[in-house]
C-alpha cells in the first residue's frame, strides 16, 4: 500500500464519509455527520467525538453507524477495536467500521469479526498497486456549434478605372488593410468602404445576386500600387450576399485516473475512487 503523505487526517475523514454517503445513498444510508464536531452522548452521559456517522432506516427503526478514521503509519491494533465496542455499547449504536491507510495486526483481524466491527482499508494509489496511475474512460463530450456567418462577399473593387479582382478570403482581408490617400497625404482606409458594402448587401437580403454598388467621392483619392500609383474620384465594390455555414463538430474522450484503494476485509469488496469522484468495483482477483 502507498505510504503517501499527500493527504491530512482531516482530508481522509472528508474523503470517508464521501465515500460512505455515496455508496449508501441508494439504500437510504445517509452521513449524519463526521469531524470534530459530529458527537454523540452515551447512557453515560459521557459525549464522545464520531469521526464518521451513518444512519439508515428500515421502516420501523433507525440504525446508525459509527465509522473510525485511522490515518496513521503503523497497523491499527486490538485497542481501536475495544474502544470503538465500548462507544457504540455505551451510545447504543448497533454498527461500527474501522477505516485506515495501513492495514490491521492479524489478532485486530480476528477480534474486529468475532466483535463484528468492519474493517476496511483505504490508501492512495502507490507504485506497488496494479491500478497506480491507471487511466480510464468515463466518458465522450460531443460539442455540436451551429453557426450560419451573414456577409458581403466582394469580389472586384473598381478605382476609377482600374479594377482589381479579389480572388478569395486571404486576398480580402488584404484589402481590408490598403490605405488610401488625397493630394494633403490625408489617409483613409479602404475597409470603410468594404465593411458598408457588406452591411448594404445584407440589408437587401439577396442572397448570391451580383450586386455592384458605386461609391462617390467628395476629393479625389490615391492608391499606391507596387508599380504605379492610380487616381480616382470613386470607388465601386461588386460582390454578393452569402450565408456560409461554418457550423462544426468536435469530439472529446473524458479521461480519469485512480486515485485511491479501498478494500473491505470481511465483506470481500474492493473499490477504486478518482479525484472527481467516481466509485467504481474492482474485480475480486485484484
Amino acid at each position: 500500500m502507498s505510504q503517501s503523505n499527500e493527504l491530512n487526517w482531516e482530508e481522509y475523514e472528508a474523503i470517508t464519509q464521501y465515500i460512505y454517503g455515496a455508496l449508501g445513498r441508494k439504500y437510504g444510508v445517509k452521513v449524519i455527520g463526521y469531524g470534530r464536531n459530529c458527537k454523540v452522548k452515551g447512557k453515560s452521559g459521557i459525549s464522545y467525538q464520531i469521526d464518521v456517522l451513518t444512519e439508515q432506516s428500515d421502516g420501523e427503526k433507525k440504525h446508525r453507524t459509527a465509522i473510525e478514521c485511522k490515518f496513521l503509519k503503523e497497523k491499527v491494533t486490538n485497542d481501536t477495536v475495544m474502544k470503538l465496542r465500548c462507544v457504540m455499547e455505551d451510545a447504543e449504536i448497533e454498527k461500527g467500521i474501522i477505516v485506515c491507510k495501513t492495514g490491521f495486526t492479524r489478532d485486530t483481524l480476528t477480534y474486529a469479526e468475532h466483535k463484528g466491527i468492519k474493517l476496511v482499508e483505504l490508501w492512495e494509489a502507490g507504485e506497488n498497486d496494479v491500478d497506480f496511475k491507471k487511466t480510464f474512460e468515463i466518458g465522450v463530450l460531443d460539442i455540436n456549434i451551429k453557426a450560419i456567418i451573414s456577409r458581403g462577399v466582394v469580389t472586384s473593387i473598381n478605382f476609377g478605372g482600374k479594377t482589381i479582382t479579389v480572388a478569395d478570403e486571404d486576398e480580402l482581408l488584404a484589402m481590408h488593410d490598403v490605405q488610401l490617400h488625397d493630394a494633403s497625404r490625408n489617409t483613409i482606409s479602404l475597409s470603410e468602404f468594404l465593411t458598408e458594402f457588406s452591411k448594404e448587401v445584407q440589408n437587401r437580403g439577396e442572397l448570391l445576386k451580383t450586386t455592384t454598388i458605386e461609391y462617390p467621392l467628395n476629393r479625389k483619392l490615391f492608391l499606391k500600387l507596387s508599380d504605379s500609383e492610380i487616381s480616382f474620384e470613386k470607388i465601386a465594390i461588386t460582390g454578393f450576399f452569402a450565408e456560409i455555414d461554418e457550423s462544426s463538430k468536435r469530439s472529446f474522450t473524458l479521461i480519469d485516473q485512480v486515485w485511491m484503494i479501498m478494500n473491505e476485509l470481511f465483506d470481500k469488496r474492493k473499490l477504486t475512487l478518482s479525484k472527481s469522484g467516481l466509485i467504481w468495483h474492482l474485480p475480486p482477483d485484484c
